[in-house]
């Protein structure tokens, strides 16, 4: 509403908290399956006007996604297959990593504060892209985790042992290369490689010796059965449900103007935005408990040392650290776990008629509405 006399827009705090109230209890309705796609939704269109005006940067990267040349050719599939020969680059121009990731992944990004390196995976034969890669600052806190490391607040903390950790934040292949030929297995096993471990140690000063991650639905994933990776178990699933970008600035700025000292208290906490959606809570009487969600997500680690654990608890030196013989083979050692396995999932689906040829890319999202978006995508979610 706008002031008649000054021409300014009126901030009406009833309206906009049952506003804020209704936004929320939309999302608690949604599926974990619903609520990651309609956050793809709102990436790719709560600016349309500049993601339109990105549109053949997409399409350039469609045409750089790497497909088989006839996947109902048997033979020929196959020996694609066999003669794949996938590595690890560095983005360089992190732009065009994120156009990729955003068109490529069911789960929308956000960079998460602290430590970030991007990567490409890539086919050395054609330099088509066969899915992205992106670690950051491991999470403080994952009981499951914690658990089976055995470390305590002082190692991670005190001993600096969390920098020596990171978090597979975007583990993701493309399509079709991820559902016929088991694509998501290959970039989760790549997340150990050298060429990873090498970067963080440039970068940082630190030796890499874990990674965590977790999956989008639970403890079955493409992490299982991976040598790489151990399944920890699943999260706790209390996390609070953040409301829609628009609903949230316009609250953020409100506390900004009338508690600016709770905002910049917020702004400089581990995890701003919790932080300033909690003092909202506070402001407008809601209990965060009535907006948290049980999804639970699966939780996996990768300890590349065989004395790894206890150099995270600060009990041997890294002098003595010793790697892996699997993660010491690096890439050979993944090609050739991973080669016959593609293999034997692709025939499969061959032989039963299940394959799926297309090219998952979310362009076609963008200016549709989100009854539509869901019509067309809920069963392609996640695969």
């Amino acid at each position: 509403m706008k002031n008649k006399f000054f021409d300014v827009e009126e901030f009406d705090f009833e309206v906009e908290k049952q506003r804020f109230i209704d936004n929320l209890d939309f999302l608690k309705t949604l599926s974990v399956q619903e609520s990651t796609l309609y956050k793809k939704w709102q990436e790719l269109n709560k600016d349309l006007y500049n993601t339109q005006q990105k549109l053949g940067r997409y399409e350039d990267l469609y045409d750089k996604v790497w497909r088989p040349t006839d996947i109902n050719n048997k033979k020929l599939t196959i020996s694609e297959i066999e003669n794949l020969e996938p590595y690890v680059q560095l983005a360089i121009v992190p732009a065009t990593w994120t156009f990729l990731r955003t068109m490529i992944s069911s789960m929308e990004f956000s960079s998460n504060p602290g430590r970030n390196i991007k990567f490409y995976v890539k086919d050395k034969v054609t330099e088509k892209y066969l899915g992205v890669i992106s670690i950051a600052s491991d999470v403080t806190s994952i009981k499951v985790r914690d658990d089976y490391i055995k470390w305590t607040k002082d190692n991670k903390f005190v001993d600096h042992k969390l920098n020596h950790t990171c978090i597979g934040t975007s583990i993701v292949p493309t399509q079709p290369l991820g559902f016929n030929f088991l694509g998501g297995k290959l970039i989760s096993a790549l997340v150990t490689s050298s060429t990873i471990r090498d970067k963080w140690y440039e970068n940082y000063g630190d030796v890499l010796v874990g990674v965590t991650t977790t999956s989008l639905y639970g403890v079955h994933s493409q992490y299982n059965g991976i040598p790489h990776w151990k399944t920890l178990g699943e999260s706790a699933g209390k996390i609070s449900i953040k409301p829609d970008d628009e609903v949230y600035f316009t609250w953020a700025k409100w506390l900004k103007e009338n508690h600016f000292d709770e905002y910049k208290k917020a702004q400089d906490a581990t995890g701003p935005k919790q932080n300033t959606i909690n003092r909202i809570f506070r402001h407008l009487g809601i209990k965060p408990k009535k907006y948290e969600h049980g999804f639970k997500r699966g939780v996996f680690f990768a300890n590349m040392y065989e004395n790894g654990l206890e150099y995270l608890r600060n009990e041997v030196d890294e002098k003595d650290l010793v790697m892996k013989p699997k993660f010491v083979n690096d890439v050979d050692y993944i090609m050739n776990w991973w080669k016959p396995k593609a293999i034997r999932r692709y025939i499969k689906l061959y032989d039963n008629n299940n394959l799926k040829p297309e090219t998952l890319y979310y362009s076609d999202v963008i200016g549709k509405n989100w009854e539509e978006t869901k019509q067309q995508y809920l069963g392609e979610v996640g695969r």
